[in-house]
């Protein structure tokens, strides 16, 4: 952390709208639940509160988000605030999610460039230009796709294991472009690897805690010349989803596992609500665009032409709600739901929501966040009742109509 951020806003004391700054001390930080990785500063008045949260590298922008906000909630005490987030670089989506906060607060962001004089340059509060946004993510193959580079065999045993899986209720696929993978909600139950022309077909439960049952599980897979997979894969397979299937019916899935499952399969009310699952269908362009890999991890559903999103929220409910401002930025303003459509070849609408589903211990948090929002609508609360695990999500309560 830098020790010189006091000389450097003495430094730059026109780019503020207050002076004579005072650290927070490492005790108030840690009292006030502030990520400690950054450095809090306060200035101002009783009729205008004035902070800034510095980091001196790169940082997680959720993080830096939240960091901003609680320090703002800490300061303002119902007055008009402005916090400033100091820091060598942001994202233009970080930059577009500072611009959903509102209330009380008002938040700049500023450039901070050691080896420069000066080294601090205020970013525009306007910003313009598409251009800005990168090209994220790239379509996951379908299988005609994946199996193009395979010879005429293995081609054929592909749709042979396609066919498989299908006829398996519950077991959704998950393509990449060297893998895939087979899951019960998240859980992986089998992959296909790509070797060269051919590929490799076997079990998985690395989430099987016993490891005498994993080993016994683990089977290779292979088309046999009667056409039909061996049945030592498929029974092992059999066992793998009773397995499941038994921990979820004793409870005994943890909280995620098993929300998962019932989201994925559409249960409940989730169908009345939502519609059906979908699955989300980019990879990252880069391996930098980590935006697009946790936005995989959350819940897509269809109706008439409309999709809605899901984001569970049963942990950490401050640092998820921030994510979730940044990653619907990223929704909006790159081309990942441009031209996405239902399994009936349907252009899909996004209404630009994001579902908050939490649990009931947490909704507090999630409606502190909605005080700090312009537009809180945009975060639907959505409440799992108590013993939800026993109901098949066939209540929810809702802060917002849907």
């Amino acid at each position: 952390m830098n020790s010189g951020w006091s000389q450097t806003w003495d430094e730059h004391a026109d780019l503020f709208v207050a002076r004579n700054w005072q650290e927070c001390p490492s005790e108030k930080k840690k009292a006030w639940h502030l990520p400690n990785k950054f450095a809090y500063f306060q200035a101002g008045e009783t009729a205008l509160r004035v902070g800034i949260v510095a980091s001196a590298a790169i940082p997680r922008e959720e993080e830096l988000l939240l960091a901003g906000v609680m320090w703002g909630n800490r300061l303002s005490n119902g007055a008009k605030t402005v916090i400033y987030f100091v820091a060598p670089d942001f994202s233009p989506f970080f930059l577009e999610a500072m611009g959903k906060i509102g209330g009380v607060l008002n938040t700049r962001a500023v450039y901070w460039r050691e080896r420069l004089t000066p080294s601090l340059y205020l970013v525009p509060e306007q910003r313009t230009g598409g251009g800005d946004y990168p090209t994220l993510g790239e379509l996951r193959p379908s299988w005609r796709t994946w199996g193009q580079g395979l010879n005429p065999v293995a081609r054929q045993q592909l749709e042979v294991v396609r066919a498989y899986f299908a006829g398996i209720e519950g077991i959704r696929c998950v393509m990449k472009a060297q893998q895939i993978a087979f899951l019960w909600g998240h859980l992986e139950i089998a992959e296909i690897v790509r070797r060269g022309k051919k590929f490799e077909l076997g079990t998985k439960a690395k989430w099987e805690k016993d490891p005498e049952l994993m080993g016994l599980w683990q089977k290779a897979g292979w088309v046999e010349a009667s056409g039909h997979l061996n049945q030592e894969f498929c029974h092992s397979v059999d066992k793998i989803i009773i397995q499941l299937r038994g921990l979820k019916e004793r409870g005994l899935l943890k909280a995620r596992e098993l929300l998962d499952c019932w989201l994925y399969q559409s249960a409940g009310v989730v169908s009345t609500l939502w519609g059906r699952a979908w699955e989300w269908p980019w990879l990252p362009a880069e391996r930098g665009h980590n935006w697009v890999t946790v936005l995989g991890q959350w819940h897509y559903f269809t109706a008439n032409g409309q999709m809605s999103i899901v984001l569970p929220v049963l942990e950490r409910p401050m640092a998820e709600a921030s994510l979730s401002l940044i990653l619907a930025v990223v929704l909006e303003k790159s081309a990942l739901l441009s031209a996405v459509t239902d399994d009936e070849g349907r252009r899909l609408e996004w209404d630009g929501r994001v579902q908050w589903l939490t649990l009931p211990e947490w909704e507090q948090d999630l409606r502190r966040w909605h005080c700090w929002l312009k537009a809180p609508e945009q975060f639907p609360i959505w409440v799992l009742p108590e013993g939800w695990q026993k109901e098949r999500l066939e209540n929810l309560s809702g802060s917002f109509s849907p």
